[in-house]
C-alpha cells in the first residue's frame, strides 16, 4: 500500500493502483506499472494474420519497376505496393480454418486502362512452360503488332511473375511462346494469369535498364 507524505501535493512511496511512487535524492518520482498486451490467438485472428502474411509475401515478389509498370499512374492516397496488397486481398478463398489469395481467378492488377485482350492459356511442355492465346476481336486486330506482357501466377507455390512476350498479339489465330519451366515452378504446379497491354511495337527484354547504380567494393588483394 502506498503512503502519501507532505499532504496530497507531496510525493508518495509504494504502489497505488497502477502507479509506483519512489524518491531519489529527495526528489519524488512516479511511474506506471508495465502493462501486458494481450496477444489473442483466436482461430479467426490466426487465420487473418496468416492471410495478411501471405498477401505481403506475394506482393513483395514484384520489384518497384514492375509495380510502376502495373500502375502507370500513382494510386491516390497510397503507395503502389499498398495498392497491390489491397487488390490481392479483395476476393480471397475463405474456408472454415483458412483464408488464401485466389491467384487462380485473378483477372487484372494495376490501374492501367483495360481492353478487350485475349485470354492467356498455360501448359507444361516437357521442361518448358508454354504460354498461348487465341480468339478474335476488334481490339486485337487493331493491336496486332503490339507485344504484350504476361502476368503469370504459380497458384500451387503462390509465386507471381511478369514475363515480356517475344511474339506480338497477332491479328487472329493462336500465338504462343515458351519459357524454361524451372524458373517458374514444376510440372505438377498449376499456372494461371492474363495478358497486359504495353503499347510496345518491339519485343521488350527485361524491366531493368542494366545500369550500375552502385559498384561493389573491390575484393581484398591476396598475399603472394
Amino acid at each position: 500500500m502506498g503512503k502519501i507524505k507532505q499532504g496530497i501535493l507531496g510525493g508518495f512511496k509504494g504502489k497505488v493502483g497502477t502507479v509506483i511512487g519512489s524518491s531519489w535524492n529527495g526528489i519524488a518520482y512516479m511511474k506506471g506499472l508495465p502493462q501486458s498486451v494481450r496477444n489473442s490467438k483466436s482461430a479467426a485472428q490466426i487465420k487473418q494474420r496468416d492471410f495478411f502474411k501471405e498477401v505481403q509475401q506475394i506482393a513483395s515478389q514484384l520489384t518497384a519497376e514492375q509495380l510502376a509498370f502495373l500502375y502507370p499512374s500513382s494510386p491516390k492516397g497510397m503507395t503502389r505496393r499498398n495498392a497491390i496488397v489491397q487488390q490481392l486481398s479483395e476476393d480471397p478463398i475463405v474456408e472454415a480454418d483458412s483464408k488464401h489469395v485466389d491467384l487462380a481467378n485473378l483477372k487484372t492488377l494495376g490501374n492501367a486502362p483495360t481492353a478487350e485482350l485475349p485470354e492467356a492459356s498455360f501448359s507444361v511442355d516437357g521442361n518448358n512452360l508454354a504460354i498461348s492465346w487465341n480468339g478474335a476481336s476488334g481490339w486485337r486486330t487493331d493491336h496486332a503488332d503490339e507485344y504484350p506482357t504476361v502476368f503469370v501466377a504459380n497458384v500451387t507455390k503462390k509465386r507471381v511473375f511478369l514475363i515480356n512476350s517475344p511474339v506480338a498479339f497477332g491479328a487472329a489465330g493462336e500465338w504462343s511462346f515458351i519459357v524454361g519451366l524451372s524458373a517458374y515452378g514444376e510440372a505438377s504446379d498449376t499456372f494461371s494469369g492474363f495478358l497486359l497491354s504495353t503499347g510496345a511495337q518491339t519485343a521488350q527484354i527485361g524491366f531493368g535498364t542494366m545500369g550500375v547504380c552502385e559498384r561493389p567494393a573491390r575484393p581484398p588483394k591476396k598475399n603472394n
